[in-house]
């Protein structure tokens, strides 16, 4: 078993039963698109000397929890304040 597989099933093992079915929902997301899709936004946004993978599993963590507890914003105010 390759050592991201093996570091993935045991964050699976930490992560709280209610998180799992997001979790599961998102990574089916993401693997129903193709590989060369996602991969440049994952590679521009990832900086592998500052972000950990603990440090990205636990944003993620919160990001889920945000948006299960209703903790979003309206798309209409997604673009305020940015002037492009």
């Amino acid at each position: 078993m390759s050592p991201i597989k093996q570091r993935l099933l045991e964050a699976i093992e930490r992560t709280p039963e209610p998180l799992l079915e997001q979790t599961l929902t998102f990574l089916e997301f993401l693997t129903s698109r193709t590989q060369s899709a996602i991969a440049p936004d994952f590679d521009s946004d990832f900086d592998s000397d500052t972000d950990s993978n603990d440090k990205i599993l636990a944003d993620l963590k919160a990001s889920l929890h945000q948006a299960s507890s209703g903790q979003t914003f309206p798309i209409s105010e997604l673009w305020d304040g940015i002037n492009v």
